[in-house]
């Protein structure tokens, strides 16, 4: 359980207020107060709104893999076309969590050598707060079609063989 001061004294500053919100653009946002999460779908659109959520309990912001032309629209029953008409494009996140710290350290940093040897160069590193490490790369580090098909209606399939192949190419290490 988190302390609500602990988490106040971090929202309140404007620093990771400006940084959540850069990053929450175009994306769904969910919110947790300790053991639940918030209601589906929501957007952030000014840093007033992390202070405002944490003092109504937040304890923390996840932001969607995807972009949205606008995340409000979201609804559970939508088709993958329709899904893929609203979708401008998906960050590539690797949640790496493992049962031991170390273990995800390693994991993780074969992970990022391999990226940047496939020649990636925009890669984010995150500790996910537990026992991993989130890794990102953006949306335009991808090309904007594979084939004929426009990368932003590639996911989650092209993510998941993204990630087994990396997988498969580290596996020795």
């Amino acid at each position: 359980m988190l302390d609500k001061g602990v988490c106040l004294r971090f929202y309140k500053r404007k620093d990771i207020q400006d940084a959540i919100i850069a990053h929450a653009k175009n994306k769904e946002i969910g919110v947790r107060y300790n053991e639940s999460f918030g209601k589906r779908p929501d957007i952030l659109s000014y840093p007033k709104e992390i202070l405002e959520l944490s003092l109504r309990g937040v304890t923390s912001f996840h932001a969607s893999e995807e972009i949205w032309e606008n995340p409000l629209e979201l609804e559970s029953n939508k088709s993958k076309k329709e899904l893929d008409q609203l979708r401008c494009g998906w960050d590539l996140v690797l949640d790496i969590d493992c049962k031991f710290v170390d273990y995800s350290k390693i994991a993780a940093n074969l992970i990022i050598q391999f990226l940047k040897y496939c020649g990636v160069k925009d890669i984010s590193v995150k500790f996910s707060g537990n026992k991993g490490f989130h890794i990102g790369v953006p949306f335009e580090a991808f090309p904007k079609k594979v084939g004929e098909t426009e990368t932003k209606n590639l996911f989650p399939d092209a993510a998941k063989r993204i990630a087994f192949y990396i997988k498969e190419n580290i596996k020795t290490e």
